[in-house]
């Protein structure tokens, strides 16, 4: 028998709690009326002393109920009868050449014995001998990787996962596994070229070596971009909001950016047929989803799992939204676009000791496994209660 919640048994101590009462109780005087003492002989009679187990039958009762309490608030998961499932182990391994390149030879053993070894894409696209990398490859975070965690199967399977120390994991508090589960990191020291973007008046926006935004005509010669931009000339934006005043903040907060960062925004208010859209912002939740648009949705409360679906429950007004009447706007888009191109994918590399600490194993048990057994405590939890109710009541204890 194992348990979900195993330190919650710590609550069977308070067996000694009812224990205490009772000896304490049996301490204390009775004072009965009696009219006829003077008729009694005075005896000389030894005192008793020790303690009396008066009783006995309840106080077993009211500790096997704290027993029972603790036991099924560490909700007990019977698996004697269950047969050890043969396990499966599976090779999760980060698109990247340095990765793939570190771990060659561990890879290159798991399929020769036949182990599932994939890549950890949004397609788990299935790795052959010579470890070349997917041709469709997108930007690797945390809500990918954990996307692609939530594809295994967490109860039969041994997942050994290869990824490097790479900052964009830290995204999101906590990443869950297979309570099975072995990481393999390795340092990518290969310095990435920087991202950039170039706007209005070939202005580029790129981060630069303090940490900040800028916009600069030149690129900084001392740093290393990528040869080509992640985004060229106009950024086409489609507004699609029922709110009219909604549509006029958004168009603000755009102008906003235009101005101090230089970005060029071309907006359209109503969808042209077989345009491509950059930027889509909407109240409305869209049929399908391209992997090369941004998606910032408002008043809606779902989470995604998509890195370029922005969710937010504001409804985009100063009377609605405390981000827009304090003026923050423009700068959470600001934020938006520099995490869908890429912009900010220059941050320090994770220590080993921080990128262990992101990874949480976890279970969850079938349904089956916790029934019976809590089905049979619980039966036995509310006889026992019964039976104390009415033994206390019948002896006045």
């Amino acid at each position: 028998m194992s348990f979900i919640e195993p330190t919650l048994l710590w609550g069977a101590l308070a067996v000694i709690i009812p224990i205490a009462i009772h000896f304490w109780h049996q301490k204390q005087g009775k004072p009965l009326p009696w009219a006829a003492t003077q008729w009694l002989t005075e005896k000389q009679q030894q005192q008793s002393r020790g303690l009396r187990l008066d009783d006995i039958l309840l106080l077993i009762i009211r500790c096997l109920l704290l027993i029972l309490l603790a036991i099924l608030l560490a909700q007990p998961i019977l698996n004697w009868f269950n047969q050890p499932p043969a396990i499966q182990k599976v090779h999760l391994v980060e698109p990247n050449p340095a990765v793939s390149n570190n771990f060659r030879f561990e890879l290159s053993e798991a399929l020769k014995k036949d182990e599932r070894v994939i890549w950890s894409n949004e397609d788990m696209e299935p790795i052959t001998d010579k470890l070349s990398l997917p041709k469709k490859t997108t930007r690797f975070n945390s809500l990918r990787l954990q996307s692609a965690i939530n594809q295994i199967d967490p109860k039969n399977t041994e997942l050994h996962l290869y990824i490097s120390t790479n900052p964009a994991l830290a995204d999101i508090p906590a990443i869950t596994t297979p309570t099975r589960f072995y990481l393999h990191s390795v340092v990518d020291s290969i310095s990435q070229p920087r991202v950039y973007v170039v706007g209005k008046a070939n202005r580029n926006l790129f981060i630069n070596r303090a940490g900040k935004l800028v916009s600069n005509p030149a690129l900084d010669q001392t740093l290393k971009f990528a040869s080509t931009p992640a985004h060229s000339g106009p950024i086409r934006v489609l507004l699609s909001y029922r709110n009219g005043k909604e549509n006029e903040t958004v168009k603000a907060a755009l102008a906003a950016l235009t101005d101090v960062y230089g970005l060029d925004f071309t907006i359209d208010e109503k969808r042209t047929p077989s345009q491509f859209y950059d930027v889509l912002l909407t109240d409305k939740l869209p049929v399908m989803f391209s992997p090369r648009t941004l998606y910032i949705i408002s008043g809606n409360v779902q989470q995604s799992t998509l890195p370029n679906v922005i969710f937010t429950d504001d409804v985009l007004t100063p009377q609605t939204s405390e981000r827009v009447s304090t003026g923050q706007l423009p700068e959470w888009l600001g934020e938006q676009l520099v995490n869908f191109y890429g912009l900010d994918s220059n941050r320090p590399t994770l220590s080993q000791r921080d990128l262990r600490a992101l990874f949480i194993p976890s279970i969850k048990p079938t349904t089956e496994q916790q029934a019976g057994i809590q089905n049979a405590l619980l039966l036995l939890f509310i006889v026992l209660l019964v039976l104390e109710r009415w033994l206390a009541l019948t002896k006045n204890a």
